[in-house]
């Protein structure tokens, strides 16, 4: 029996870790650090604490290396590979175009790198 080859992602994922402020959409003083583990064009992983609940939208600004990225998202996964550490994934919702510049130049810069 052969195995369906993997279709390739969308966005391309690339190991970085760059320090992120977290904040639930609309909460005010609900601002956390992060590091991200992974990063990609429709959105990131990243470590955190807590929970934070799959479906809850947030408001990430992401320290890299083509700048300051300010991205609204939202949680689709959530594992706890040890207590107190929650690998929390997230996908990209939008960003103004300067923000998707931003990031498309970190991309780059992370894609170059690869090679």
């Amino acid at each position: 029996m052969s195995e369906k080859p993997t279709p390739p992602r969308r966005f391309p994922r690339f190991l970085a870790e760059y320090a992120v402020l977290v904040r639930r959409t609309g909460k005010i003083g609900s601002e956390k650090w992060a590091r991200t583990r992974k990063i990609g064009g429709g959105g990131c992983m990243f470590i955190f604490h807590e929970s934070i609940g799959v479906g809850t939208e947030l408001d990430l600004l992401i320290s890299a290396p083509g700048g300051i990225v300010k991205a609204h998202s939202r949680v689709v996964w959530e594992t706890v590979p040890a207590p107190y550490q929650y690998e929390i994934g997230v996908e990209f919702l939008g960003m103004t175009p300067d923000d998707q510049q931003s990031l498309d130049a970190t991309l780059a810069a992370l894609a170059a790198a690869r090679k």
